[in-house]
């Protein structure tokens, strides 16, 4: 009874403020999984094997981040089963808005810029992101989404919770325009990311596993950066607005209206049993008012 009482009260501030919480677990995994790249990087940066420091740094991202896996299902244990399991064959089919997405794109980039398409690929470039992918996934989807189905499934929230994901995810690139972005085209990273953001929490919601979001999400910023010549290795775009970005974001929206499409009213019962599998024997009673 007494271990209860004490985990009814360790999450009373996930149950009473779940916006709140949801996105401040996403800031602190945010802030502190990159430590991993860096401290299994460190040692080699001098070396011999400095070449390769971008495995090392995936090493890093992996450990770390399985690291906060485990710990917030312990911290929800026995109620949360965890983020990985679910129907990833579901997951990966829709996906296919983002390829649908990636191939208008590429067809628009031989059609209109084929004199500047040059790909190039570099360890920096993989490790990037991969990390971006990771990382952000876990953070901006795997910890918003999740906690706030904690309750919110209950009250069929699934398309406000992936508002929340992707202004959430939309903000947080505006601070690349302090790391050196085009302030202009930072404007529009963060409406791309935003409904792209809600797109990916669709997808998570609806096959109940974060394995496909992340690996769309690496190989998307794979070629992002691979195919840009104003995009820096360490992601942050250089170059200033064009044509290119206002098609780019209108692209973006048509992803956002498919995430809402994946959202509909008849796949809300089937949305439902799959989150009722991951949270089980919690109650969700909104905390009282009284003191």
């Amino acid at each position: 009874m007494e271990n209860k009482k004490s985990k009814r009260t360790m999450h009373r501030f996930v149950t009473g403020k779940p916006v709140l919480a949801s996105v401040l677990l996403s800031l602190l995994g945010f802030v502190l999984i990159p430590i991993g790249p860096f401290i299994f990087k460190a040692p080699i940066a001098a070396g011999s094997l400095a070449a390769f420091d971008w495995i090392f740094g995936l090493i890093g991202l992996f450990v770390f981040t399985g690291i906060f896996l485990l710990l917030y299902k312990k911290w929800f244990s026995p109620e949360f089963s965890g983020m990985l399991n679910g129907n990833l064959s579901e997951g990966f089919i829709l996906l296919l808005p983002f390829v649908a997405y990636w191939a208008i794109n590429l067809v628009y980039t031989f059609i209109f810029k084929r004199e500047t398409l040059a790909f190039h690929m570099s360890g920096s470039i993989i490790e990037t992101s991969v990390i971006a992918g990771v990382m952000e996934e876990f953070c901006f989807r795997g910890l918003i989404i999740t906690t706030l189905l904690r309750q919110w499934r209950k009250k069929d929230k699934f398309l406000q919770a992936a508002i929340v994901s992707g202004i959430a995810f939309g903000l947080i690139h505006a601070i690349n325009a302090a790391a050196g972005a085009n302030p202009l085209r930072t404007i529009f990273q963060v409406f791309d990311a935003g409904f792209l953001g809600v797109f990916m929490a669709a997808n998570y919601m609806r096959c109940g596993s974060i394995v496909p979001v992340m690996i769309a999400h690496a190989l998307h910023d794979i070629a992002a950066i691979g195919m840009a010549s104003d995009v820096a290795e360490n992601g942050i775009i250089t170059g200033s607005i064009s044509f290119d970005n206002i098609f780019d974001t209108i692209l973006s929206l048509g992803l956002c209206v498919a995430g809402i499409y994946m959202l509909r009213s008849d796949k809300i019962k089937e949305i439902r049993q799959v989150w009722d599998k991951k949270w089980t024997n919690v109650e969700h009673e909104e905390p009282s008012l009284k003191a």
